[in-house]
């Protein structure tokens, strides 16, 4: 990672003053994301025998049901809690910092003048929240696999499992032990293959954080510097504090000890920007921190889809913004808005196409605010989605430890 920022940024910084060819410069950069797309691909091709293996294999390894509910309802208890405590960080930070305050509109806007725009929100929050809850339920789980579509495969899968652990205790069915285990064999045989794929993580890393560095440089930065501290600060408050915190007075694990543990799964998450991408890392890493695969097989899948921390705060703080830039003064009961909004959208946000547009339009457009604005912060939100990711799979594999903990 420390390689390919060094590089990248050496040529982004000669390719500005013409000591370097400005299309030698967007070469080595496409060359660096081709590399880093083949590795990020390579982990999205196991990622659904995976989800499906792993939970059908957490559920039936539970023996008695009920352990399903209360490791269900542990985490979804998690979930919220803390991506409603990364929320009132990212509000309180945005307040405090002022980013917004006295931007020059008309400078941001020229700065974005390509940027693709999404304006008109899709029907409020109620209806994306329908939505959603009518997509848990796959007209065709093959079909739904095949397009990355998670929500309804992990419902599809946790369903299955259910059913297998039943089928298993019933009087007249005498082959069900035979299908818990072909998901239990596929499920080891997914992890060697990620033990495989892991081998090819610095080349992917070093691919992408080259192709962030040269591709962009520091000038994204320039207009919108105040956003990106105020954002990457509250990241950093809730990932190195109440997470810790939470972990440590939960578990009574050693927060540092943890992380050393899951070091790989978190840095090939902030260079991909992708939780469901280095979910088959994550699950290794929290394994090997010793969380029962029982319960890491169940919390984490659930946890890449629904929790998402970096990103709920992510988008209260860019409303926030935009609403300053534009000079409008939010209420606290604006901001409340805001915050259970952001909330509620980042819950499932990965079963709609481009989620984070549209959730951020589903934000803007509860207070008021114009949703054509979205493209304002474009510019800046590819690092950003790099640090929210992090977040995510870090707050996904806390959630595990304290699920475990519990248990």
């Amino acid at each position: 990672m420390v390689v390919g920022a060094a590089l990248g940024l050496a040529l982004n910084w000669a390719g500005t003053r013409e000591m370097v060819d400005a299309d030698t410069v967007g070469k080595v950069a496409m060359v660096g994301k081709e590399a880093g797309d083949l590795f990020l691909r390579l982990l999205q091709m196991l990622v659904v025998p995976l989800i499906v293996s792993s939970l059908v294999t957490g559920v039936t390894g539970m023996g008695d049901l009920r352990t399903l509910g209360s490791i269900g309802g542990r985490a979804i208890a998690f979930y919220v809690t803390t991506s409603l405590l990364a929320i009132v960080t990212g509000i309180a930070m945005v307040n405090l910092i002022q980013p917004g305050a006295g931007a020059d509109l008309a400078l941001l806007e020229g700065d974005v003048s390509g940027a693709p725009l999404i304006t008109e929100a899709p029907g409020g929050v109620g209806a994306v929240l329908w939505e959603q809850l009518k997509g848990l339920v796959p007209k065709n789980p093959l079909a739904s696999a095949s397009e990355g579509d998670m929500l309804p495969v992990i419902f599809f899968s946790l369903l299955m499992g259910v059913f297998v652990s039943m089928a298993e205790h019933h009087e007249g069915s005498k082959d069900a032990s035979v299908v818990r285990r072909f998901f239990s064999g596929l499920f080891d045989v997914m992890m060697q293959m990620t033990l495989f794929v892991v081998k090819f993580a610095p080349i992917g890393v070093f691919g992408f954080t080259l192709y962030a560095a040269a591709g962009k440089g520091p000038g994204a930065f320039r207009v919108l510097g105040w956003y990106v501290v105020t954002v990457f600060v509250a990241l950093v408050i809730h990932a190195a504090v109440t997470l810790p915190l939470i972990l440590r007075l939960a578990s009574g694990r050693s927060p540092l000890a943890y992380a050393r543990a899951l070091i790989t799964a978190l840095v090939t998450a902030f260079s991909t920007a992708s939780s469901n991408g280095t979910l088959p890392l994550t699950l290794q890493n929290v394994e090997e921190a010793g969380v029962k695969p029982q319960v890491a097989s169940f919390v984490l899948p659930l946890g890449a889809t629904i929790n998402m921390d970096g990103t709920a705060l992510y988008e209260a703080v860019a409303v926030l913004f935009i609403a300053q830039v534009y000079g409008v003064d939010l209420s606290l009961v604006q901001q409340g808005i805001v915050a259970i909004t952001a909330l509620l959208a980042s819950i499932g946000a990965a079963g709609i196409p481009h989620a984070g547009m549209v959730m951020m339009v589903v934000v803007l457009d509860a207070v008021g605010l114009p949703t054509s604005a979205v493209a304002l912060i474009l510019a800046v939100d590819r690092i950003l989605d790099m640090c929210r990711t992090t977040v995510n799979v870090w707050s996904d594999s806390i959630a595990a430890a304290v699920v475990d903990a519990q248990e």
